[in-house]
């Protein structure tokens, strides 16, 4: 989320608006929070609805992403000193469950233009990606 929050100022001179849906409760925001700001709108959804609602529902997780999510968090914290709070809740919310994440890119009317589906560990389309998509909308 760090790229995004970078290239906000390009985005939004697209008049384009950023928000996170993420399936942390808000106590778990708040924590995350204390560490990093939030540019843009961050919408705790611990229930997934809208997850689901977009087509993100949990999937049954490999035992080699449980692994890589918990490498992930683990390289995060020693090699970056970033403190995001580890996976641990939402494993004990959605036991042997994993969360797909993506990046839609919605006109004013509510259509969904573009669409950028990553496993969980992946990293998020960039701004370059971003502003093409809305380049072909505008």
């Amino acid at each position: 989320m760090a790229q995004l929050r970078l290239g906000l100022p390009d985005l939004e001179k697209h008049e384009a608006e950023l928000l996170q849906v993420t399936h942390n409760t808000v106590e778990e925001a708040r924590r995350y929070g204390k560490f990093y700001r939030f540019d843009f709108p961050y919408l705790c959804d611990p229930a997934r609805a809208v997850h689901e609602r977009y087509g993100l529902a949990l999937e049954s997780a490999a035992p080699t992403e449980i692994v890589r999510s918990m490498a992930a968090s683990a390289s995060d914290l020693l090699l970056r000193g970033e403190r995001t709070p580890l996976p641990i809740p939402f494993a004990m919310r959605y036991p042997g469950k994993d969360a797909p994440q993506a990046v839609f890119v919605i006109d004013r009317q509510g259509i969904v233009r573009a669409v950028h589906r990553m496993d969980p560990n992946a990293g998020l389309p960039t701004v370059a990606a971003l502003l093409k998509d809305l380049a072909s909308i505008d």
